[in-house]
């Protein structure tokens, strides 16, 4: 059964009290679907910005904010990471 955005936003919650954070590895072995899921949020939240049809809304978009959540992790590509203060500090622990 396909999960819907609100079950999954749960998911990604449950992975932040876990781990500290919502950086979700590509290869998440223990949820492959959550990590399909949270590229898919940076991928329509780009999509939202330029202008593009997306799924991504403006709420979705303020309750990703509200966990920190990262949408440019491009770190591990040749790129840095653009991150706010208080992932970095998160990460840095």
């Amino acid at each position: 059964k396909r999960k819907i955005w609100s079950e999954r936003f749960q998911d990604l919650l449950e992975f932040k009290r876990t781990y500290g954070h919502t950086r979700v590895p590509h290869e998440y072995q223990p949820d492959l679907m959550l990590a399909d899921w949270v590229r898919n949020q940076r991928r329509d939240y780009k999509k939202m910005k330029d202008g593009k049809k997306t799924d991504m809304t403006p709420e979705k978009a303020l309750k990703l904010f509200d966990v920190d959540f990262v949408f440019n992790n491009t770190c591990g590509r040749g790129k840095t990471m653009d991150l706010d203060k208080t992932v970095e500090t998160a990460a840095n622990k």
